[in-house]
Parts: structure tokens; sequence; C-alpha cells
């Protein structure tokens, strides 16, 4: 076939669904996104495409921003330690209002919007994880942590649904409502499900190296970079997860900001994508094997 020759879209399409056909994604979203509507519309449209090629996918989404501002309206202090919100009861109350009711609906009604098959829940189904309510510290009351994550309900309910969206509450086994940080869901229900990837979508371009968004970081690269100062806080902590799930066979992991337009989909579809991946030293042969295969169907489609 010469190089002027286009490949028919039946082809192009027969690869991505072979390539990634029944793949698990599990995504972190920040609040940000899914408060903005036109990024949450181009967001969801996304991952309606990927469902689409059979792709199954998990959204984990938070909504700090916006706890911060109906927190303002009321009147309540909002603390925070290392980054973390502490969840005292009239805090928890935010998290309730925001989290269950607000940004649920909100997912919710885009999905309809664009026509997005799935299922949307306004907490954790408290089947997926065992989570137990964290020490008391400085009225943290209803922190949660994850003792354990049960894949099997999991992969039952995605052998019927490609795309579930929940939000970062979830349930103890007594009933009581808690707030677990985003990042710390996806990355265990990742780590226990084993999930093909696992991506965060924020307001940032991957990590910075030397100024610029690095385009590959090696497993074996991480500690270095926490040593020699590169990444300190939030994103330390979020690398430190990222090692962790790499360590427990997830096996590539992308960091990019949702607030570009196709970013998910560019990052999925296109050769170098614009964020960050991640991925154990052992993996690289295969990932440059799969980039001139991108290359080769970019060239054809061009």
């Amino acid at each position: 076939m010469s190089k002027t020759t286009k490949m028919p879209e039946f082809f192009i399409n027969a690869f991505y669904e072979s390539k990634f056909k029944d793949n698990f994604f599990v995504i972190k979203v920040g609040g940000k996104i899914i408060e903005d509507d036109e990024v949450l519309e181009n967001l969801l449209s996304n991952i309606r495409d990927l469902t689409l090629q059979g792709i199954k996918i998990l959204l984990i989404y938070g909504g700090g921003r916006a706890m911060d501002e109906e927190a303002a309206k009321r009147g309540i202090e909002v603390q925070k330690i290392g980054g973390r919100r502490v969840t005292d009861a009239a805090n928890m109350e935010i998290a309730r209002h925001v989290l269950g009711g607000d940004l649920s609906l909100k997912v919710t009604g885009m999905m309809s919007k664009i026509k997005l098959e799935g299922l949307s829940f306004n907490c954790v189904p408290p089947s997926w994880m065992r989570v137990a309510l964290k020490p008391k510290i400085k009225g943290d009351d209803f922190a949660g942590s994850i003792e354990d994550v049960y894949a099997r309900p999991i992969n039952r309910l995605f052998r019927s649904v490609n795309f579930v969206a929940c939000s970062c509450l979830a349930q103890t086994r007594d009933g009581i409502t808690c707030n677990i940080n985003a990042d710390t869901i996806a990355t265990q229900i990742a780590i226990g499900t084993r999930a093909h990837k696992l991506i965060f979508l924020s307001d940032i371009d991957g990590v910075k190296i030397g100024g610029r968004t690095a385009e590959i970081i090696t497993a074996e690269q991480i500690e270095g970079y926490i040593a020699d100062g590169t990444a300190t806080g939030g994103m330390q902590v979020k690398l430190e997860n990222c090692k962790a799930a790499l360590d427990a066979g997830v096996r590539r992991i992308h960091l990019l900001s949702g607030l570009r337009e196709d970013a998910l989909k560019k990052e999925i579809y296109e050769p170098v994508g614009p964020g960050t991946m991640l991925f154990k030293e052992n993996e690289r042969q295969s990932y440059e094997n799969e980039v001139q295969a991108h290359k080769l169907i970019a060239g054809q489609k061009g």
C-alpha cells in the first residue's frame, strides 16, 4: 500500500478495537473538570467514544473547589492537613450536598445529554470496598480509609456495562457515609482490579522535569525524582501512588490536563499524548512498538 493511500476506516476502527476491547481503565477526575459544563461534556464525549471501542471505564471524581465555595457560602471553616480536607460533621454535610447531590446529578445529566450509556452512583458501591473511618484527628470525624478492594463485584458489573461514574464518597460497613481522597480510591481500585490503565485528569499537564512536561517516566525513576526534589508536595504523593500501582500490576498510568480539548482521546490514540505516561522499565519495548503502530495508523489516516 503506498504512503498516499488511505487505510479504510473499517481497518482503522478494527485496529483500535482489537487493541483495547475489554480493557479496563480507571480515570480520576478533579473537581474543576466536573464543575465546568463545557469541559465535562468534552470529557464524557471522549469516554463515550472509547466505550464504543469496547473499553470499560470507571470514572472517580472529586469536587474540592465546589465544596470550598459551598463552605464559604455557609460560613463554615475549611481545614486541610497535608493538602487533604479535614471532614468534620459540617464539612461532611457539604460533601453530601456537593458530591452526592449537585455534581452527581451534573454527571448523570450530561450522560443523558450526550447519550453515554452507563451508570452514575453518588458514592462508591459498598460491595466494592471495605471501608473504615480513620482515627479521629482534629475533628476529622468522617474521613475514610480503604482496607480492601473486592474485584469480583466490580468485574461482574462491568460485564453488563462499559461505563460507571462514582463520586469519592463511600460507606462503611455500619452505613456511615465518609469522604475519601479521590486519588486514593482510583489508585486502590486500579490495583485491586489490575486495571490496564490508571489515568489522572487534573488542571496541569503531567509532571514537569526541568520546566518541561515529561513524556515518559518509569517506575524506577520515581524515587530519584523525589530524592532530588523534582517532585514535592502533592506531586510527590501522586508519584508515590503511581509507583505502588505499577508495582502491583497496573501496566500504564497517564497524568494529564483534562482542561485541554479531547485530552483523553489524544492520550490514548496518538503516538505521543499531551501528558506524562508512566510504566515499568520492562514495558519500554512494548511501548516503543505501540508508538510505531500508532504512527503507521496516523500516517494512513492522513
